[in-house]
């Protein structure tokens, strides 16, 4: 991971639970945009036009209230986490998470090192790679293969999975460049993103550092014929509506965005996560953070398995519940972009009335709580449904709920500390309302050796109408009840697909 990367450019707030389990929120948090930055979208002809429409998001002075909470006033000052968005680039975030790794005992890190393919053993997978600095072969074994290798994955394309879906919705140049000057060009309140669209080019500016640091996406013209009939500079200019600026160009990638799903995320012993396994239009900038959905979901069950609390059978839950979502959220991205180009038809408009429109279909994408918080796992080997259905959801909107199969919704344990700072490694048997579980049902837990962290909780919201909730590492709901289940060997053989 290289700080040269600075394509994805928000961390999600599910993501920053996440880091928040994993210890670094608070690095991540206080990285990228100086604290009285404003995390804006401007929607405008160019820096020397106008503004169409702004939605006004927090910089990270404002973000934070008093008492260590989200301050209110902005439009995700009500979600239900701990840890709201942040607007932070891989710039900066991809040297967080790797000192994170090469501090973490039992890893060990690789950083120049090419794949060049694998090889099925009998209890597991044999990798040959290539050594950069000395160009000599590394061989590793190992249980588990995850290739997390990128859109081009090498190790999806060995196990013969195909992409499917929307091959090509449109071409992009992206430049990160040094320049002091752009962060002038502001005439009043700056924007951490800003869409710019005229006559002769349209894109996006983002801020990576509020300062120097600036991603400059232009989209290629349908009717060009290749990337370079968008002239690299002049179109950075165009973008800017400043002719004579000067900049140090860092970084320079051309890309096509695509809606590509993988026929499936696993052969054998080798899966497939991240970009590797999917891939879509980086509307609301949930590529990055699927990804880390993804390993979450993987890495509880595939720790269960080689720490010996679960057969390895639950591995075949992984695609089950990944599969669908990863579709979903797709389809939710591509269509969000493509409500933003019809926009540009509606030139007849009168200004107020484009503003809204512009407004609307946008606060979605950038408060977009459905892609957070509301999907939701409906086809799970590993979960004991019961006659409720969840809740549905959009991009921007989500409805908590306590549904088998939903996101634990979020409340503060006490001060300091969020529900999600108590949940156990695996499993979380929560109980309200002073209610204990029979001694039976966490007996049966260490019959099967199977981590149960038991925690007494207490919460006012109408969606906590049961006693008991079991949940999973990865915040998920897995059964719920108000006494014990009638065969509680059967709700473990079920947590762990035992007879799957």
């Amino acid at each position: 991971m290289q700080a040269g990367d600075a394509k994805c450019n928000t961390v999600s707030a599910r993501t920053m639970e996440t880091f928040r389990r994993l210890g670094v929120a608070n690095q991540v948090r206080a990285a990228g945009l100086p604290d009285d930055y404003p995390t804006d979208a401007v929607f405008t002809a160019g820096f020397d036009g106008p503004e169409i429409t702004r939605i006004k998001l927090p910089s990270r002075n404002e973000r934070m209230g008093p008492d260590g909470h989200s301050a209110p006033g902005f439009l995700d000052s009500d979600w239900l986490t701990p840890e709201p968005v942040v607007r932070l680039s891989q710039y900066f975030l991809n040297p967080i998470l790797y000192q994170y790794a090469k501090d973490f005992p039992n890893i060990t890190l690789l950083p120049e090192a090419v794949f060049r393919r694998y090889e099925t053993m009998e209890n597991g997978v044999r990798v040959i790679a290539d050594s950069i600095p000395n160009d000599e072969p590394i061989e590793l074994e190992g249980t588990y293969l995850v290739g997390c290798d990128g859109a081009r994955s090498a190790v999806r394309k060995q196990m013969g999975v195909k992409f499917r879906g929307d091959s090509q919705l449109g071409r992009t140049r992206s430049t990160l460049v040094r320049c002091p000057q752009i962060r002038d060009l502001y005439k009043n309140r700056p924007a951490w993103m800003n869409w710019i669209t005229n006559s002769k080019v349209s894109g996006v500016c983002i801020a990576i550092d509020g300062k120097e640091l600036w991603l400059l996406h232009r989209s290629v013209p349908a009717t060009a014929v290749d990337f370079e009939d968008l002239n690299a500079d002049q179109s950075i200019r165009d973008l800017l509506g400043v002719g004579n600026l000067k900049w140090e160009t860092i970084q320079h990638v051309d890309w096509t965005a695509r809606r590509l799903v993988a026929e499936k995320f696993r052969v054998g012993n080798v899966f497939i996560e991240g970009d590797a396994a999917h891939i879509w239009i980086p509307m609301a900038g949930y590529g990055m953070n699927a990804g880390v959905a993804d390993a979450m979901n993987l890495s509880w069950m595939m720790a269960a398995v080689l720490l010996g609390h679960a057969p390895p059978s639950i591995l075949d839950a992984h695609e089950k519940e990944r599969h669908p979502i990863t579709e979903q959220v797709s389809r939710l991205a591509m269509a969000k972009a493509l409500e933003l180009a019809g926009r540009h038809t509606q030139k007849e408009l009168r200004p107020e009335v484009v503003a809204n429109k512009v407004y609307d279909i946008n606060v979605p994408q950038f408060v977009c709580e459905g892609l957070n918080f509301g999907y939701f796992y409906d086809n799970s080997p590993l979960i004991v449904y019961d006659d409720e259905a969840p809740p549905s959801y959009d991009m921007g909107n989500a409805t908590p709920s306590t549904v088998p199969g939903c996101r634990l919704p979020h409340f503060w344990a006490n001060d300091d500390d969020s529900i999600y700072d108590l949940l156990g490694p695996y499993y979380s048997l929560l109980q309200f309302h002073g209610r204990t579980i029979d001694r039976s049902f966490t007996d049966a837990f260490e019959v099967h050796q199977l981590p149960l962290t038991v925690i007494d909780a207490e919460v006012k919201a109408p969606y906590f109408c049961h006693d008991f909730l079991l949940v999973r590492s990865d915040q998920h709901i897995c059964w719920r009840g108000n006494a014990l289940p009638d065969d509680v060997p059967a709700i473990i053989a079920t947590l762990t697909n035992r007879s799957g």
